[in-house]
């Protein structure tokens, strides 16, 4: 059956999942400069961030960082503890509890709390004691018992507050043979509750006792024992149990956290002081004030603060200053724009109004991050990223234009970002806030990008090979038009097909749909095509648009996907043609590999198509991949060729993905063969590595009979399930795999040991 007529006139697809697309490695990138709770395990520190679980060794100055693809459910820690067996309990903001056991590397997940029913499920705070773990939650205090590894009871209800108030419990601790706990039922009902361990049965509100700290509007942060005593710290101070109430502790600034040892009693404020309080109740400042916004802290082996920020990390005072203590990763966890060059360099883009962080390379596993502060950028609002001409690579912001990056290029020149310099004009109502969209290199070697509601209508920016700009309107039909969006975007795509056809998404109201120039090439600003609905789009409101390896065009709404097959005469009935199953979804991005297939970025995951469309290889979910993908509303997509990894960026974070979809060698070298020996029976397949384009395998045994030949997807990688024609497990030998390429002329062999279990 031929594509157009399969389009035209077939209404049911078969799904056929290709057991291959998912095989490789997971991997998430994060950033871990936020730092909500840090614990200490002798040398070794760990820290609660909103990317993830990192340690740090004091010693060796070395980082390991945990992510889901390490084995967390959720990246978004909130808190951190350590028990008497050396276990990291955290917590998650979705109610998620990880317990890791450094010694074994194993995980163990408590989700009862995430799979409650209550409406806030953060973890405010974990406290260990003994066997008896307290974790206060966004709905009151749970027990959990680790001998055990079982929840005990959870208490919602207490003393004389109103049956139906929303209890939130900030801290909680063991002491004097009774549990305390720091709730909240509103900002004038803040109390500390206290119920007696002697007692049976502390369930009932009547079991607990309210006590006032200061004021009923004093908000308790923390509560640690020292000194055989119990201390409080507030929004209003630093105070010490007395009895029935509350006494001022000699700080009465605004206290983030607090922790103690058996010496000292450590606080941090919000405008970042830290004191150190010692057994005579003598309060001490410790070094410097922090020029950061304090979080949590611990002590170390030698009684010093390590403080943790919402924006560096963890801070150690050294040599009278307070450093930063961070792995390196990217600046944020906002990925709304993802690109990679030739060479395998990933870039990110942070976000817009107001909420990007400039943007990020990952080169050779390591992270450089570009903003305003430490490049002289414009701005931090940079959305999108680009991979342009000879190796360039282009940020696009919201408000300062757009910047240059030169092909090896490591720091950025401020005279390669470009705005009203080289003749952009931006808003009506502010001519120096330009807004471009993402840039496109066409067959000539130009750039093009296009200005969001410039006041001088000129919304094409052409830079030349020769580094001169053009500056156009875009006209139809004589008239000049004025673009693009008046919202913040969601994709902003222009796309060049083979013959250098300009194509870009209008979002003005007026003028919704698909622009094709049809210039071939040409500096032209005329529409040749205006496509929409009526035309055959699924809907007006196009988020992206991408050029296949077939040239087809494919455009992306947010009600579905549609492919133009014939991108000289698109207004010709038949030549745009609607991807039913996909209809109703929001497709925000699409990206196509190697073996050109297409994968789609939707607000409810990842599907991946074959080569046509007419096939559903696989779908991604966070719920399908246990978290390894990161977040289901998928901003951007961007594909390593060489390498065959594709890359998801999401708010929360980009994640990676090795697949079968890698550029195939132009020549036959060494053939990569893995896992070797292989085992059989096996849930994973041998994978062969090496290949040219659409080779055929060959699997014999080393007297030359034939067990299996193989067709591969077409790329670098084939693989082969270990079985033989007739699909039984090959026996225990050593096998000669043969790889021929399409004609027959090139041939490749290498050797696997196969054991059969």
């Amino acid at each position: 059956m031929s594509r157009r007529l399969w389009w035209t006139g077939c209404c049911l697809v078969v799904l056929v999942w290709f057991s291959n697309a998912g095989v490789g490695t997971w991997r998430n990138y994060t950033s871990m400069k936020d730092v909500r709770g840090i614990a200490r395990s002798g040398n070794t520190f760990w820290a609660a961030t909103g990317g993830g679980l990192f340690s740090w060794v004091e010693s060796s100055n070395a980082f390991t960082m945990f992510t889901n693809a390490e084995g967390l459910r959720s990246n978004d820690l909130t808190v951190v503890a350590v028990d008497g067996s050396g276990n990291i309990w955290t917590g998650s903001s979705t109610g998620v509890l990880h317990v890791y056991s450094p010694s074994t590397q194993s995980w163990q997940y408590i989700l009862d709390i995430s799979s409650s029913e209550q409406t806030n499920k953060r973890i405010n705070h974990i406290a260990v004691h003994g066997d008896t773990v307290l974790i206060s939650t966004g709905f009151g205090l749970s027990m959990f018992f680790i001998e055990r590894f079982q929840f005990g009871d959870t208490y919602t209800k207490f003393g004389s507050l109103p049956t139906n108030a929303r209890i939130s419990v900030s801290s909680a601790a063991i002491h004097d043979g009774k549990v305390w706990a720091a709730i909240s039922a509103g900002s004038s009902d803040n109390y500390v509750a206290v119920a007696d361990l002697s007692n049976p049965n502390i369930l009932p509100p009547e079991a607990w006792t309210l006590q006032i700290v200061s004021a009923p509007t004093t908000t308790i942060r923390s509560l640690s024992n020292f000194n055989s005593s119990l201390y409080a710290g507030t929004n209003s101070g630093l105070y010490v149990s007395v009895t029935t109430s509350w006494n001022p502790a000699g700080y009465s600034g605004n206290v983030a956290a607090t922790d103690a040892s058996n010496a000292l009693l450590a606080l941090c404020s919000t405008t970042g002081d830290v004191q150190l309080l010692d057994p005579l109740g003598n309060l001490t400042p410790f070094g410097t004030q922090i020029a950061l916004t304090p979080t949590c802290l611990t002590l170390t082996s030698n009684d010093e603060p390590l403080v943790g920020s919402t924006t560096s990390g963890f801070q150690r005072f050294v040599s009278g200053a307070w450093q930063s203590i961070l792995p390196n990763g990217p600046h944020s966890n906002q990925f709304i724009s993802v690109a990679v060059e030739a060479d395998g360099t990933a870039w990110g883009a942070s976000g817009y109004s107001n909420s990007g962080q400039g943007f990020y390379r990952l080169r050779n596993g390591v992270w450089k991050s570009f903003t305003s502060e430490n490049s002289g950028l414009p701005t931090n609002d940079y959305y999108r990223v680009s991979i342009g001409c000879n190796g360039s690579v282009w940020a696009s912001s919201w408000g300062g234009g757009v910047t240059l990056i030169p092909a090896g290029q490591d720091t950025i020149n401020p005279g390669n970002t470009f705005g009203n310099n080289v003749g952009m004009i931006g808003l009506p109502n502010d001519t120096t806030y330009i807004v471009t969209s993402n840039v496109a290199c066409d067959t000539r070697g130009n750039h093009w990008m296009t200005i969001i509601r410039a006041a001088n209508r000129n919304i094409l920016a052409i830079q030349q090979p020769d580094g001169s700009w053009e500056n156009l309107p875009l006209r139809r039909g004589g008239i000049s038009l004025t673009t693009l969006l008046e919202n913040p975007p969601t994709e902003r795509t222009v796309a060049i097909d083979a013959s250098g056809t300009v194509w870009f998404a209008s979002q003005d109201p007026t003028f919704k749909g698909l622009v094709s120039l049809g210039n071939q090439g040409a500096i032209d600003d005329s529409i040749a095509y205006y496509l929409t609905d009526a035309n055959g789009l699924p809907s007006n409101d196009v988020r992206t648009v991408i050029v296949d390896r077939d040239n087809d065009v494919w455009v992306g709404t947010d009600r579905g996907i549609a492919i133009i097959l014939d991108p000289e005469r698109p207004d010709r009935p038949g030549s745009i043609a609607s991807y039913r199953p996909l209809n109703g979804l929001v497709i925000n991005t699409i990206a196509v590999d190697p073996l050109n297939q297409k994968w789609v970025g939707t607000n409810e995951g990842v599907i991946l198509l074959s080569q046509d469309g007419t096939q559903q290889l696989a779908s991604y979910t966070v719920e399908s991949t246990r978290g390894y993908l990161i977040e289901n509303d998928i901003k951007s997509i961007a594909i390593d060729s060489q390498q065959g990894l594709v890359y998801f960026g999401t708010s929360s974070g980009l994640a990676s993905l090795t697949t079968a979809g890698a550029a195939p060698r132009e020549a036959f070298d060494e053939l990569q063969i893995f896992p070797n020996p292989f085992i059989v029976p096996n849930a994973s397949s041998l994978t062969i590595d090496g290949l040219i384009a659409n080779s055929t395998l060959k699997i014999l045994t080393v007297d030359g009979r034939l067990i299996r030949t193989l067709s591969t997807p077409g790329g670098r990688i084939g693989f082969w399930d270990g079985k033989d024609t007739e699909g039984r497990d090959a026996a225990t030998g050593v096998y000669v795999i043969v790889a021929f390429s399409e004609d027959g002329s090139a041939v490749a062999t290498g050797k696997v040991a196969v054991v059969r279990r």
